[in-house]
This record gives structure tokens, C-alpha cells and sequence, in this order.
């Protein structure tokens, strides 16, 4: 019998194991090993950012506000806030809290932390939209000022890079802090050793509710088929960054299991809708009617490890627009489009991607698909750095990209990869220009409420679309293996994962 579990299945476990877990259950084992596919630089958090990173960080740090498993803004170590006016924002701390080294907590640290957001190559642009200079503390409570009006405040402040850190403990550490760390959160850092593993310790003081589990290990693991063999023989208990090719094996051993759950990542084809020739949208969704997404999404991405696109948007995305018309795989459709754009004798256009594995393959697909209609699809395989500069300059035709939304925030992500401001940016690979989607897109970004931005989006998706900027090809899923006896482990939604209510039967 398969043992995939879908997000689904996974949060009504959840649920089901909430008065359990109230109760601390026993656990067959108090220390649980976790695989990462990378090692990080540092565990600072406004260090060099990668996705290990973060995991690591949200078990050591706490930010002000946080995600939920279902995407919900939730109290951290700020215990209520509000937006006061349309350029400041009010945090009111909870009391009691304090730092791994027994220091309490203070707004001086706040501040401090959400300063040094600004000053960091890796964070400063994200952390834009503050002005710190202007905020200022009263009591236990802090007045953050904007720069300009922004709608992602929350989900930006609760990202792992703006985490609390303790300014005196940074200073006197220096440029050593990353390897060193202390924070507020659930479990504390025990030790490092350099290109093998991460080891945390529970924090018994957390203000919060506490581990289950006494240690928590992150062990570094580069090769995928390694990383899959140590779960098989029962070495670790987690492994992130399952291959795709490796998902079968893992949901048909008895003793583990496969966990997905919609990441927040979009694959895609990207038009260049600039350029002379797929400015004409009869021709890109005559490319799209040539296109059969759903072979594509299971030769390359695979069923259990995808889901299918049917928007700009990933699954399970706030204001995400399911109604809407899809392109469906229709050769004759493309011929007549093609006919209508002046190409009745075919067409030439050129596929720029990098030369991988997964991505030589699509491209010999669609070469094969769009050949049926007369289109010949010049490859065009490029490495990593000479690809982005050439996406960047919208020197390409036609390219295969793929976007995350980071801050699980949708306005913030169409933003980024449809307005006429960020072509050239590393989000932007359409080149779309279409002034309703603009004005539309600019609306989002400084709509404070939620439900507001949701009901925008939704609308935004539906001009995108027909202006056909992109074909769809999967919502990637994060993919993870684990033991079979685990229990009380949910996946989040940006990865930002809580091992507290974790245990073994």
C-alpha cells in the first residue's frame, strides 16, 4: 500500500495528535538526526543566505512574528501588533523572555537586530522598507517607521533573517557570532564540526512550549543517493532535498515514509514579451496550445512530486485564481494561431536554459511538440552565470525559469515577476508590459489588508493570463523522506519547519 502523505493528511494528523502532544507523549528515543543537502556559512542570520540556513536559524532564533503551518501571521516574540498609521507599525513585546546566556530580552536588542538587517549586503535590500533611524521604543513596545508605504511588512518581518539576536553578545563576538550563535528560540546551539554535522540542545528556559525531543542533529549529507541510503538503514530520522527520482523507493520501504507539500514554487517557460516576434500573443498561445504541460510535468517533475500549474501562482497561494480558461494541449488550435500571426509556413524561435540534466530533456520535448506545428526551437544551452546576465539584459526568446515566493506572500511575488519596474531584475523573465497589470500590481504592494490584496490578486491573474506571458509547467513540491516512527512533524510552508512536537513511537 503507498504511504504517500499529502499536506493534507499530514495537518490532520496534526490536529489529531494535539491533545498528545499537550500531554508530552513518551518518545522511543529523545534525539532526532536531520539531513541537510548543503552546509552553511554561518548561522547568523543576516549572514550568506541559504534555504539550510533558515531551517537551522528558526530553531535558534525567534522573530518577532511568525508563519503558521497554514500560512497565518501568528505572535512570536512580539506578543500583539498593529499597523498605527500607514508608515509606522507598533510591536509590543512579551515579557519574560530571555537569551540562550540567561540575558533578558530587550527593545535595545530589537532594535539593534532589525538595524543590522540594513546594513548587511545579503539582507539590506530586502529590509528596505524600514526606517530605523525614526523608530524608537516606549517601554516594551516598539514604533517601527517605514520608508514608504509597504503591504508585506508582517510576512517579511517573520523570514528567519530578521531574527532577534543579542546585540552585546554579537559585538563582543564579531566576525566569530556565525559560528557561534545564541538566541531566544526553542533549542540552543551545542556544537559545529565543519563539514559534517550541527548539533542543538533543548532550551529548558524557552518562554514557549518546549521540545519533546532533548537533541536535535543536522547532519551535512551532499550526495542525494547517500542522503536517501542513511534514512533507508535507520542513520537519520529527516531527510530534506529528496531527488524525485528517489520518491518511489522511498514510499514503498515499510520503514519510511514520503512527506510532500506544495512549496511555494512555480516551473515556467517564459516568453520574452518584448521581443519582435513574441510580442504577438497569437503566437505565444499558439506556443502554449503546443505545449502538453501535463507530459511534460510527469516525465520532469514527476506526479507525486508536483502538482499541476493552472495559474502564475504555486498551489495553495492566498487569492490564487483556480477559475480560470487553461490553454489546453491543442496542436490544431496552434496551427490556426500561428496562421492568423502570419506563420502559416512555420516559424523559428530559440530556447535558452541551463544545461542540465532535467532541463536538456524538456528541451528535446519541446522541440518534438512544437516541431508537430511547424515551429523549429533552436536550443540554446547556456551555464548558470552567462544565463542570468543574458535574462537579466532580455537578451532571450524563450527561456525555462522557475520563481519562489519566498515571504508566502502572492501580491509580493507577482510584484516581482510582472511589473514593468523589475524587468531586468533576476524575478522578471516576461518582459511583460501591460499597464492594467501594472496599476494593478502597484495597488497590491501598498494594500495593508490581506483579504483586500487576495481579491486584487485574483483579478491580476486574470489579465496576466490572458496576456499569456508564460506556459505553466508544474507546482513543485518540497519533498522530504522520514522514519516511519516518527511523529508530531508537519511541514511548513516556506520550509521554516517545527521540530518541538516532534517524537519517535
Amino acid at each position: 500500500m503507498k504511504k504517500l502523505i499529502t499536506a493534507l493528511l499530514m495537518l490532520t494528523l496534526a490536529l489529531s495528535l494535539t491533545s498528545a502532544l499537550a500531554e508530552s507523549p513518551t518518545t522511543a528515543k529523545d534525539s532526532m538526526t536531520i539531513v541537510l543537502d548543503r552546509e552553511p556559512v554561518s548561522l547568523d542570520p543576516v549572514g550568506v543566505y541559504v534555504s539550510v540556513k533558515s531551517l537551522v536559524d528558526n530553531c535558534i532564533y525567534d522573530t518577532l512574528i511568525k508563519i503558521d503551518n497554514d500560512g497565518n501571521t501568528v505572535p512570536c516574540l512580539a506578543e500583539t501588533w498593529e499597523q498605527v498609521d500607514e508608515l509606522t507599525w507598533k510591536f509590543t513585546l512579551r515579557d519574560g523572555v530571555k537569551f540562550h546566556n540567561g540575558a533578558p530580552l530587550t527593545t535595545d536588542d530589537v532594535l539593534y537586530s532589525l538595524g543590522r538587517t540594513k546594513t548587511s549586503s545579503v539582507t539590506a535590500a530586502k529590509a528596505a522598507f524600514m526606517d530605523i533611524d525614526n523608530s524608537y521604543a516606549e517601554g516594551n513596545t516598539i514604533f517601527l517607521k517605514l520608508t514608504k508605504p509597504f503591504a508585506f511588512v508582517e510576512s517579511q518581518l517573520a523570514f528567519p533573517q530578521f531574527a532577534i539576536v543579542n546585540k552585546a553578545v554579537v559585538e563582543a563576538a564579531g566576525d566569530s557570532y556565525g559560528r557561534e550563535p545564541i538566541g531566544t528560540g526553542p533549542y540552543t546551539f551545542a556544537s559545529w564540526t565543519a563539514g559534517d554535522r550541527i548539533e542543538l540542545t533543548r532550551n529548558d528556559e524557552y518562554w514557549g512550549s518546549k521540545s519533546i525531543l532533548t537533541n536535535l542533529t543536522f547532519r551535512i549529507i551532499t550526495e542525494s543517493a547517500s542522503r536517501t541510503i542513511e534514512l533507508e538503514s535507520g542513520g537519520v530520522d529527516l531527510v530534506l532535498g529528496i531527488s524525485s527520482n528517489d520518491a518511489d523507493r522511498i514510499d514503498e520501504n515499510p520503514d519510511t515514509v514520503l512527506l510532500t507539500r506544495s512549496s511555494n514554487s512555480l516551473r515556467y517557460i517564459g516568453f520574452n514579451c518584448s521581443n519582435p516576434v513574441l510580442s504577438d500573443v497569437r503566437v505565444r498561445k499558439a506556443l502554449y496550445h503546443a505545449t502538453d504541460t501535463e507530459v511534460l510535468r510527469e516525465i520532469l517533475y514527476g506526479l507525486k512530486t508536483s502538482g499541476p500549474a493552472v495559474t502564475c501562482l504555486p498551489e495553495d497561494m492566498k487569492g490564487l485564481n483556480a477559475d480560470l480558461t487553461p490553454y489546453s494541449y491543442d496542436p490544431e488550435k496552434a496551427r490556426e494561431l500561428l496562421a492568423e500571426a502570419g506563420y502559416a509556413d512555420g516559424l523559428e524561435v530559440e530556447f535558452m536554459y541551463l544545461a542540465n540534466s532535467t532541463n536538456n530533456m524538456l528541451a528535446e520535448l519541446l522541440q518534438a511538440l512544437w516541431g508537430e506545428v511547424g515551429v523549429t526551437l533552436v536550443l540554446q544551452p547556456t551555464e548558470s552565470g552567462a544565463l542570468s546576465t543574458a535574462l537579466n539584459k532580455g537578451e532571450h526568446m524563450i527561456c525555462c525559469a522557475g520563481t519562489t515566493f519566498t515571504l508566502g506572500e502572492a501580491g509580493e511575488g507577482l510584484n516581482s515577476m510582472f511589473s514593468i519596474a523589475s524587468q531586468g531584475s533576476s524575478a522578471n523573465r516576461t518582459y511583460l508590459t501591460d499597464t492594467a497589470v501594472d496599476e494593478l500590481l502597484s495597488k497590491i504592494v501598498v494594500t495593508p489588508d490581506s483579504d483586500e490584496r487576495a481579491k486584487m490578486v485574483y483579478d491580476v491573474q486574470a489579465l496576466i493570463h490572458e496576456d499569456c506571458p508564460m506556459i505553466y509547467l508544474a507546482s513543485q513540491y518540497s519533498i522530504i523522506g522520514a522514519s516511519a516512527s516518527l511523529r508530531g512533524f508537519v511541514m511548513h510552508p516556506n520550509s521554516m519547519h517545527d521540530f518541538t512536537t516532534c517524537y519517535f513511537e
